[in-house]
């Protein structure tokens, strides 16, 4: 909620008037203690009012209420007995800060203003030559060489900052930290009011960071492993933020030439590590969803992908390029080369049909959805029994969510269908049918399911057993006799005592049904094929069944 309210312009701009106001050197103690109240959740109830944060913060067993002016910082206040600004006045800050940007970010800044603004001083220089070696050649054919030119500057720049990274025996993790905490933040952010340029500039510095991330080789398992995936995840966050702030800009015709020097360098991304697959592939789609968005870069882009993938020989390989030339197939309405292209991948088609018929619903276009759905639907067997155990109920979870987007898009509220799908899905989908089973008060069909699976009584959740025995107690006979032979055959005295537990159980419902000589035939019969089983005969006998 809190970040909906916040604007990043104001934020930013608040974030600079206070380290003018707090300049590091003179006040990192200040800065410190705010950095540890909000790192280690001190701060809580934060809410803004007319730029005016508010909220509370816990120092030392006492519980204070700053509030910090976004526009005017030095008139914060605090209900402690500091003056001027506090450390809870900041923590606040550093609290909401953190809805639009990483807090590390800003703590670096402070630390370091002035390398910082001689880095950006840099970064603008090479934007500015870039800018004004092209303009002499606007009005002539020489444009597009001219636009490689200048992009191929600017990565030339990023190599060559990059390789003042001192990365001499350092691990994978800690190459991908220096390159997310000390190389990218050098770059300045541009404000949502600066030129295209600015921003396209920026992106570039995004996809150059982030294709070195990918191609760092990721630990095979273990804390770093673990930290290796969280870099790239959240960066690849960072990289798609940066796009949609690109395409919010309007272009010129320049622009668009820009754009397509660009594409050779997206390209790139597909050539990382297969284990940030799936971030791979968020930044390559996110690239060609909304920036570029030519169609006919897009069927150029599709013919390369085909190409490139019919070079691989492995199927490692041609991954990268089955995604990328199905997902632009998509976006060029080839609704039938996109599914032909994935159709033979198990776990490549089900991330890749479900977000397509999400995008269909999503762009309103109802009957294209409703064909990615049923081309899901038609493979769930399939595709289910030829994943891993280990995947089966993630791709349950997959097949389920794209029923409830497919219900809600086309206004079915049949059920019908629903129950087939969990049917075709079992065991893997026991659950959720068991949930649905007793939301629909289906008991009989809830008692088999129970039983098929060999639950015993012991296994239902007794809220689940009530309700049946409630609506028809005859329904329950049967998994009594389940459960029963359960502990019989398991022959030891624990056991057998937990099956006469179930056979009083048992006896007080048939006598509730007024059918006590079933109940003598059923008890008549288990003691006779039981009776070799002398400890289980004696229980039966001091229980007064036989």
């Amino acid at each position: 909620m809190l970040q909906t309210m916040l604007s990043s312009e104001v934020m930013t701009k608040a974030a600079e008037r206070l380290m003018k106001l707090l300049p590091y050197k003179k006040h990192s103690d200040i800065i410190k203690r705010a950095w540890q109240l909000y790192r280690t959740g001190h701060v809580y109830n934060v809410t803004i009012e007319d730029n005016v944060l508010k909220g509370k913060v816990t120092d030392k067993g006492h519980t204070y209420e700053p509030s910090f002016r976004l526009k005017q910082a030095a008139g914060s206040s605090c209900t402690c007995t500091a003056v001027g600004l506090c450390p809870h006045n900041v923590a606040l800050f550093l609290y909401a800060y953190n809805q639009i940007d990483a807090v590390g970010n800003l703590i670096r800044t402070w630390k370091e203003p002035a390398k910082k603004q001689n880095e950006k001083q840099k970064d603008i220089q090479v934007k500015q030559q870039t800018v004004h070696q092209q303009k002499p050649n606007e009005k002539d054919g020489s444009n597009t060489s001219n636009n490689e030119n200048i992009i191929d500057t600017w990565w030339q720049s990023f190599e060559e900052k990059y390789r003042r990274i001192p990365l001499y025996n350092v691990t994978e993790e800690e190459h991908m930290r220096r390159l997310v905490q000390s190389f990218f933040p050098t770059f300045e952010r541009p404000r949502s009011k600066a030129p295209f340029l600015d921003h396209l500039y920026y992106v570039h510095a995004a996809l150059f960071t982030f294709i070195k991330l990918v191609h760092i080789p990721q630990q095979s398992w273990g804390y770093f492993a673990i930290m290796q995936e969280r870099h790239v995840e959240q960066f690849s966050s960072t990289v798609q933020q940066a796009l949609t702030n690109l395409a919010k800009k309007p272009r010129t015709k320049m622009h668009e030439q820009l754009l397509y020097a660009t594409i050779p360098y997206v390209r790139n991304v597909l050539l990382g590590k297969l284990t940030y697959f799936s971030h791979i592939l968020d930044v390559y789609e996110m690239m060609w969803t909304t920036v570029l968005t030519d169609e006919t870069y897009r069927q150029e882009e599709c013919k390369w992908a085909i190409e490139q993938l019919n070079k691989k020989e492995t199927v490692e390989e041609k991954i990268p390029f089955i995604s990328a030339a199905s997902y632009v197939s998509f976006l060029l309405e080839n609704d039938h080369r996109a599914y032909q292209l994935i159709e033979p991948f198990p776990y490549l088609a089900t991330e890749h049909i479900v977000r397509f018929m999400h995008m269909s619903f999503a762009k309103k276009q109802i009957q294209r959805g409703v064909e990615w759905f049923h081309r899901l639907e038609q493979n769930v067997e399939t595709y289910l029994y030829s994943l891993r155990i280990t995947d089966r109920e993630w791709f349950v979870q997959h097949v389920l969510s794209a029923y409830v987007q497919y219900r809600i898009a086309t206004k079915n509220e049949q059920t019908e269908r629903y129950e087939q799908l969990l049917q075709r899905l079992l065991p893997y989908s026991f659950y959720t049918y068991i949930d649905y089973l007793f939301d629909e008060q289906k008991w009989k069909k809830l008692i088999e399911l129970y039983m098929l699976e060999k639950t015993n009584v012991d296994m239902i959740h007794p809220f689940h057993l009530k309700a049946v025995e409630q609506a028809d107690r005859s329904l329950v006979l049967p998994l009594y006799h389940q459960t029963i032979m359960h502990y019989i055959e398991q022959k030891n005295r624990n056991a057998y005592e937990q099956a006469m537990k179930h056979l009083r159980k048992l006896r007080a419902h048939y006598r509730a049904l007024k059918q006590m000589p079933r109940w003598e035939a059923y008890i008549t019969t288990l003691a006779e094929q039981t009776k070799r089983l002398r400890a289980f005969q004696d229980l039966l006998r001091k229980g007064k069944f036989i």
